[in-house]
């Protein structure tokens, strides 16, 4: 006889999770490179935060990890 296999089970917390995490990551290099193209105050002041972005995306998924 043929026994049924198990389906994978999806977590969509986790899909939706990691799509926003993609998503912020391209919004915070975007607005690096755009700004960095740039002089000016407000252009280093934008690329200070898609730094920052960056480094609390990167602090939250090593703190997964501990």
């Amino acid at each position: 006889m043929n026994t049924p296999r198990h389906r994978r089970t999806v977590d969509v917390r986790e899909i939706v999770t990691a799509t926003a995490a993609l998503l912020v990551f391209l919004v915070c290099v975007t607005v690096v490179i755009v700004n960095q193209q740039t002089v000016g105050w407000v252009n280093f002041l934008a690329m200070l935060a898609g730094l920052g972005g960056l480094i609390v995306m990167l602090a939250l998924y090593n703190r997964r990890f501990r």
